[in-house]
C-alpha cells in the first residue's frame, strides 16, 4: 500500500525483504524486466550509444532501485554487471551489443566460465543483448536454435512471461551446479517512417 502502483517501489520492497537465494533472483530479474522497458521505450535517445554507455544506463538504474550494482567489477576479469547482496548473493551479467551469434557465445562463455564462480547463492545471471536492429523476436529466434544446437534441447526454454527471454541451464565447469542464464534483448531500433 505505501508504494500504491509503483513498480520500482514494488521491486524495492521484494529485494529489501526477500528471504532466499530464489526471492533474491527474482526481484532482480522483476527490475532487469522493468529497466528493459524503460530502455525500450527510450530507444530513440539510446540507438546510437555504446555498449559501456548503455551498461551504465542499467547500473545507475540498478542503483537507484536499491541495488548494490556495479560495472566493470573485476570477478576474474572485468564483468559488466555485478549485484552482490546479503547471504553471499551474487548475480552477474554480461552485456553485448548484438553483430553475430559468435559475440553473444563469447559473452555467453565470458559469464559462464570466466566471471561467475557459480557457487550456491551464486549460480543465476544473465546475458543482456543490445538490439539495434529490426525484428528481435527473429534474433532471438536464431539465437535459441544455436543454443539448443550447442547446449541440448532440454536446456533451453522461452520465458513464460516474456516470449522474446530465453532462459537456459548449463553445468558450471568450477561448481559443478546447475548455473542458471536468462537471455535478456533490450530492442533499441529506431527507425520512424513518418
Amino acid at each position: 500500500m505505501i508504494f500504491g502502483r509503483s513498480s520500482p517501489g514494488l521491486i524495492q520492497l521484494n529485494y529489501i525483504f526477500s528471504a532466499s537465494h530464489a526471492e533474491r533472483v527474482n526481484a532482480v530479474n522483476s527490475a532487469i524486466d522493468w529497466i528493459v522497458l524503460e530502455c525500450v521505450r527510450t530507444a530513440r535517445d539510446r540507438a546510437n550509444r555504446g555498449e559501456d554507455a548503455l551498461t551504465n544506463d542499467i547500473i545507475g538504474l540498478l542503483v537507484a532501485l536499491g541495488f548494490d550494482a556495479t560495472h566493470d567489477t573485476d570477478y576474474n576479469g572485468h564483468c559488466d554487471i555485478v549485484i552482490k547482496g546479503i547471504d553471499g548473493f551474487l548475480w552477474l551479467a554480461e552485456a553485448k551489443v548484438h553483430s553475430t551469434y559468435e559475440w553473444l557465445t563469447k559473452g555467453l562463455l565470458q559469464l559462464l566460465t570466466r566471471y561467475s564462480p557459480g557457487m550456491p547463492g551464486q549460480n543465476d545471471g544473465a546475458l543482456i543483448i543490445y538490439h539495434k536492429g529490426p525484428d528481435i523476436s527473429r534474433t532471438m529466434d536464431r539465437w535459441r536454435n544455436h543454443l539448443v544446437a550447442s547446449e541440448g534441447e532440454g536446456l533451453v526454454a522461452v520465458c513464460d512471461k516474456n516470449p522474446l527471454i530465453l532462459n537456459s541451464r548449463h553445468i558450471h565447469r568450477r561448481s559443478g551446479l546447475e548455473y542458471r542464464v536468462r537471455h535478456v534483448p533490450i530492442g533499441l531500433y529506431h527507425d520512424p517512417q513518418d
